[in-house]
């Protein structure tokens, strides 16, 4: 018997593609964005520039406003954490990510505390020092003003 001779019929390139095809349509399996999950993480890292332009369409209303309200440190810090903190954001839970706001559905955006504008004198500055350390150790207590 003769031995059986092999031609391919598809080069090696066409094969190389093909590969390729295969990996992006599997990655996009998983980018299915059903909560608007992986929307948030890509403007959380996007740049300043970039975020301008951004559509966040499909994420909720509510949602979209404190993205648009939260300053830069804080994108920044929530585009560092993790998927699953980023999760909890997206569903108002507590996320635990050090500087970023707890988005809370339904509840209107709380507006960051003005900077004071000009400088403190000594007395004002030793005022809000204790002002700080009560509430930040849940003493009720007012403090002549």
């Amino acid at each position: 018997m003769p031995t059986p001779e092999y031609k391919r019929d598809v080069s090696g390139v066409q094969l190389l593609d093909e590969f390729e095809e295969a990996r992006a349509r599997q990655a996009a399996v998983h980018t299915l964005d059903r909560d608007g999950v992986d929307t948030v993480l890509s403007y959380a890292k996007a740049t300043k520039a970039a975020r301008a332009t951004f559509d966040l369409s499909c994420v909720k209303e509510d949602l979209r406003t404190t993205l648009l309200d939260m300053s830069d440190l804080e994108l920044d810090a929530l585009g560092r954490a993790g998927l699953f903190a980023i999760r909890k954001f997206v569903e108002g839970r507590d996320h635990g990510v050090f500087g970023v706001r707890t988005f809370v559905p339904g509840e209107p955006v709380k507006a960051a505390a003005p900077e004071p504008k000009e400088a403190m004198t000594a007395q004002e500055r030793m005022l809000w020092r204790v002002r700080a350390r009560a509430e930040k150790s849940g003493l009720q207590f007012k403090l002549p003003v």
